[in-house]
């Protein structure tokens, strides 16, 4: 049990607001039917029996890699600014 109580709802309040927006996106990647899929160009058939299709990237791919790179971005930003030297 910490000193200050309220530093406690406020981590719970916190893990449930992030619950939900991963939720959120995870509902809109999943669940939402892009309009390009019904566009969806046919496979390429190879003489192997091969079948490739040309897909576009799932949303939640887009979602992940942005996501990555604001936070690669900011880490480098809040380091230089804040780091410690060497």
């Amino acid at each position: 049990m910490r000193f200050f109580q309220v530093l406690d709802f406020q981590y719970l309040v916190l893990g449930i607001f992030i619950a939900l927006v991963v939720l959120v996106l995870l509902y809109l990647s999943f669940g939402w039917e892009a309009p390009a899929r019904k566009n969806q160009r046919p496979a390429e058939e190879f003489p192997d029996g091969l079948k490739i299709e040309k897909n576009p990237m799932p949303p939640i791919l887009i979602f992940i890699y942005s996501a990555f790179l604001i936070w690669a971005v900011v880490y480098m930003i809040v380091v230089g600014i804040k780091g410690g030297p060497f």
